[in-house]
């Protein structure tokens, strides 16, 4: 007998949906007991050319449009506090102002938060991978000259931003005791022009450079892998290829096999080694002040996170749960289906004479990602199949549990779209959930509560019901 799959329920602006009381009787009636906000902000009103609409466009929930008044509204995302300056001193970062009018609406969400916890909820908040350059838990505008900086991932105040502005929220927000970080993730895509190109991944920053000579890696020697993996990936004949598949199955979801590679090791090391030190001293900073907050980190999916510098078996030992994205939409962004479209496409046109077969064959043997043969990639835009599900999806979720430790550390997210792509389907989200919970799976973060339409939230009831 399986255990209730309960998800912690994910809720982005406006923030107002909490102070209806219906909302967390909804939710209870439904077994769930956990609540996430994706942005702990308020929203202020600076004229009808301000800021972003509200809810966003995809985000139909009536909730959303009552909490707003009924009709859709532009507002700007502010601060939900004022600062305590002395958090944040020698951090070369200044961290947003509440404006003084926004009071009232602090009030009443913390009055919302007071009101989930008296009803028996657990409440967290999120890092949106903590580059605090574009936003972040607590946050509403940074100053301009933070805004300027590139990204990185070793950015090296980012960590102790985090832990900072973890303490501030957690003293302004008592109610909330958990955090969820979100990345940081390198790139994985080798579609020419999508968003996520590893190629064109700014990865040559002077935060970077810092860092790798820190650590004694060679610059030159992490960029020129980079190049090399791509002119690897450029070198297959049909014959080549059908000796991978059959000599070198699963190599390169394997973490041994990059770190002992003579080209490819500098450069894997680097995304390991970067990934590493700012998860792991995010998640030390905020338990050496928060010892009491529970704090998880997100990955991609198993076959990527070699390329994504995510180690999961090692990140046990500087996570308290592991938050792996079950993102398995099509024609979009970093959802899990398109990925593997992007990888095949662009293996069979850059080698002359693999056809779309050889090429899905090349890609599930070198990510040991099992493809099965009634559901091609010519067919991942439409409904899946239920051997896709006892295959690619049952491999990829067990493979996340076993890396999490067990499963009181595997809560997963569950999304069904992002940027425009295909939606997955009821039918394929009550597939998913039940693999999931057939792993052994309780609990798993869903994104998002104000995109939830009522044959959604059908199916959640259903696998959250005793």
């Amino acid at each position: 007998m399986t255990k209730p799959l309960r998800p912690i329920m994910l809720v982005r602006p406006p923030n107002a949906i909490l102070n209806d009381e219906s909302f967390w009787d909804e939710l209870a009636a439904a077994g769930i007991r956990e609540v996430a906000l994706q942005w702990l902000c308020l929203l202020d009103d600076k004229g009808p050319d301000a800021g972003n609409i509200y809810p966003q466009p995809e985000d139909t929930h009536p909730r959303g449009f009552a909490a707003v008044g009924g009709e859709p509204v532009k507002r700007v995302p502010v601060a939900a506090y004022n600062p305590n300056p002395e958090l944040y001193e020698g951090l070369d970062w200044s961290p947003p102002e509440m404006p003084p009018h926004m009071k009232p609406q602090q009030d009443e969400l913390r009055e919302a938060l007071r009101l989930g916890v008296s009803k028996g909820f657990r409440l967290y908040t999120t890092d949106d991978k903590g580059y605090f350059l574009h936003g972040g838990f607590g946050t509403g505008r940074l100053n301009e000259d933070t805004a300027r900086r590139t990204p990185s991932v070793t950015d090296h105040d980012g960590p102790s931003m985090t832990a900072a502005r973890a303490r501030d929220t957690f003293a302004n927000y008592p109610e909330i005791s958990g955090l969820l970080l979100d990345g940081p993730d390198f790139k994985w895509e080798i579609k020419p022009g999508h968003r996520d190109d590893m190629w064109v991944e700014p990865i040559d920053t002077p935060a970077n450079r810092e860092f790798a000579k820190a650590n004694d890696l060679d610059f030159k020697n992490i960029l020129d892998g980079r190049s090399r993996f791509r002119e690897f990936l450029s070198s297959f004949t049909p014959d080549s290829a059908r000796k991978f598949i059959s000599e070198q199955h699963g190599a390169l979801a394997n973490h041994t096999w990059w770190s002992s590679h003579p080209d490819f090791s500098p450069w894997y090391a680097f995304k390991q080694q970067a990934v590493e030190w700012s998860v792991g001293t995010s998640y030390r900073g905020v338990k050496s002040h928060l010892p009491d907050v529970s704090v998880g980190s997100s990955s991609r999916l198993p076959f990527a996170t070699t390329l994504t510098g995510h180690n999961p078996a090692k990140k046990q030992s500087y996570t308290d749960f592991q938050m792996p994205k079950e993102y398995w939409w099509s024609e979009g962004v970093a959802g899990f289906r398109g990925t593997v479209v992007n990888w095949v496409e662009t293996l069979a046109e850059w080698n002359v004479g693999l056809d779309e077969d050889l090429a899905s064959e090349l890609f599930s043997a070198m990510f040991d990602y099992p493809m099965p043969a009634d559901y091609p990639i010519s067919s991942y835009s439409d409904e899946a199949t239920d051997e896709w599900f006892s295959t690619s999806v049952r491999d990829q979720t067990g493979k996340m549990l076993r890396d999490s430790g067990d499963a009181d550390r595997f809560i997963p997210w569950v999304g069904l779209e992002h940027f425009g792509s295909n939606w997955l389907t009821p039918s394929e989200l009550d597939r998913l959930l039940g693999e999931m919970r057939n792993s052994g799976a309780t609990r798993y973060c869903y994104f998002v509560y104000n995109s939830l339409r009522p044959e959604y939230w059908n199916v959640m009831r259903k696998h959250s019901a005793e």
